[in-house]
């Protein structure tokens, strides 16, 4: 199972980084084959073997000799461990397959977003419709509706918090995605949680944010990678971040 997760991950990461590089500039996914960006010749499948082909190929393109960019083989190894980590910490099931989600949508929010400072609609809209596809299978009617309604819950507190960050900085303070990210994290988590991850988001956030001023002297950051990464930390770690809440609560 563990070594099965592997591969597939390998694999799709290859796909996300389509995803993540393409869409946001309205190119074709389906259609369009993949090319050297040098010499633009069409690749063969033995040229696309996740990991394995870039390898073999020392980095290379076969045709031109011209360097491949590393971030295929990074963005395969990655999300292939990461997959791999989804495994070792659930077994087969809701918690599986959701993580898996929450793991794919990750890696193509932080390509999309830190490339692009955008949260792609598609991807997201996939994602919340398969959980609760599975919230559905594995806890019922009852369960769904109230996670959907947690869901809204954090989409409101999140619009809340950019309107009133619009008002005070007389700029939009949060992207559109960003707030319909909120719905998926209340959807996963439930409210309680939902909003541990959101502050969790700020701290993650917060080192990037101050580099970005002081360093690249912009006041503007991708949120989201922040948002994803700390929906990530407390679903792989639900048990501890409920303990934690009822500790602060019975104080």
């Amino acid at each position: 199972m563990k070594i099965l997760s592997f591969i597939l991950g390998t694999i799709m990461g290859s796909f996300y980084l389509v995803l993540g590089t393409r869409l946001p500039k309205n190119e074709d996914i389906v259609k369009s084959r993949s090319r050297c960006d040098n010499c633009k010749k069409v690749l063969k499948w033995y040229n696309l073997i996740p990991l394995v082909s870039f390898i073999v190929q020392r980095g290379k393109c076969t045709s031109c000799g011209e360097k491949i960019s590393s971030e295929h083989f990074i963005v395969e190894l990655i999300t292939g461990l990461l997959f791999l980590l989804t495994s070792i910490y659930f077994p087969f099931g809701y918690n599986y397959l959701t993580g898996l989600i929450i793991v794919s949508l990750m890696v193509i929010i932080f390509i999309s977003d830190f490339k692009y400072m955008i949260i792609l609609d598609s991807p997201l809209i996939v994602s919340i419709v398969l959980i609760i596809i599975l919230k559905l299978i594995y806890f019922g009617f009852k369960t769904t509706i109230y996670s959907i309604i947690s869901g809204l819950i954090l989409f409101l507190i999140m619009l809340l918090i950019e309107n009133l960050g619009s008002l005070i900085l007389k700029k939009d303070s949060l992207g559109g995605g960003d707030i319909k990210f909120a719905f998926l994290m209340g959807l996963t988590l439930d409210v309680k949680l939902g909003i541990v991850a959101l502050v969790l988001s700020t701290f993650l956030a917060l080192p990037y944010a101050v580099a970005s001023v002081k360093i690249m002297k912009s006041h503007e950051f991708p949120y989201g990678p922040f948002l994803a990464g700390a929906l990530f930390i407390v679903f792989f770690h639900l048990d501890k971040f409920t303990n934690l809440i009822n500790f602060l609560f019975a104080i």
